[in-house]
């Protein structure tokens, strides 16, 4: 699995975007890098497309973790989950070098923050935080297989990513201001690895298990009002809930009734921001028989009801 920090990979390995065909550079792309130092990098992305883009970028070795506040992109790698979606936070680790595709959607803006943390650092802060637990635990992390946790966006990153979207005025302490945020975020990652175990084991899956639960994903993407039922889910694919359950878990690294939830209430969220539907009808159009389920787990999830997300 790569390094899920998106535009760490594009920003080292420009791809290209086939709609129009010119070079995907780090400037039109718009993945800005705001803070870079001893190791540690800061970017931020915020741009969208009126057609889709395609990616190719390559991973390198790092640890990072990637906040993705809105967009969309679908992931185009057999085997490998390139995507994402918006309020997720991505943690990943990589030792290994990977070549992946993928294609950012035009229905969402993007905007992303990245925090990277790369071996030289480590190498550099060894002394500082040799009993340090959670620095240990990252750096353990690099020479394993590639890990990739992936959770919804809590209140306080989020807090984070959109300070790093929106610095002071004064040019004079602009610079401080994505020093702190860089730091809030090292933080935040090592946190991450206070209590996780630092050498996961790595998935194993059949050429056949992996083709068939894309393809499941792929259908619940295309028709997240539609996916009410785990057992019927796996009946249609030709498998018992508890491999679907499984399978799902080892590929995406997240069970698969939250992903079901997430994706059915970010599709009624863009129903109520895109199209204007009121609350109750972006519910029954998001799969929910009872609109305050609705408004329930569209708060849980977001941190305010569904009726704030009117522009």
């Amino acid at each position: 699995m790569e390094c899920r920090c998106d535009a760490i990979c594009d920003w080292e390995n420009p791809g290209t975007a086939v709609h129009p065909p010119e070079t995907l550079s780090r400037k039109s792309a718009k993945y800005d890098v705001v803070f870079k130092e001893d190791g540690v990098t800061l970017l931020s992305t915020n741009f969208q497309s009126v057609e889709p883009i395609f990616v190719e970028a390559q991973t390198f070795p790092c640890v990072c973790m990637s906040i993705v506040l809105d967009g969309r992109a679908e992931g185009q790698t057999a085997g490998f989950d390139a995507s994402f979606s918006p309020n997720e936070v991505w943690v990943a680790t990589s030792n290994a070098r990977m070549h992946i595709q993928k294609v950012i959607m035009p229905d969402l803006p993007v905007r992303t923050v990245e925090l990277i943390v790369l071996p030289e650092w480590f190498e550099r802060n060894e002394p500082r935080f040799l009993k340090d637990r959670p620095f240990m635990r990252m750096w353990a992390a690099l020479n394993g297989p590639t890990s990739v946790r992936r959770r919804p966006l809590d209140a306080r990153l989020k807090r984070i990513a959109w300070a790093v979207h929106h610095p002071p005025r004064t040019d004079g302490l602009i610079e401080l201001h994505y020093q702190s945020r860089a730091l809030d975020l090292l933080s935040a990652l090592a946190d991450e690895f206070d209590h996780v175990d630092p050498k996961p084991k790595a998935p194993s899956l059949s050429a056949k298990s992996i083709e068939r639960i894309m393809a499941v994903r792929q259908w619940i993407d295309g028709n997240p009002s539609g996916t009410t039922s785990i057992v019927s889910l796996a009946s249609e694919f030709g498998m018992s809930p508890s491999k679907l359950r499984q399978d799902f878990c080892v590929a995406f690294g997240v069970c698969i009734g939250s992903y079901i939830s997430d994706r059915r209430l970010n599709y009624g969220r863009e129903l109520i921001q895109t199209m204007g539907l009121t609350v109750s009808e972006a519910a029954y159009r998001a799969g929910y028989a009872h609109p305050a389920n609705f408004a329930t787990a569209f708060k849980r999830r977001f941190g305010h009801p569904p009726s704030a997300a009117r522009s």
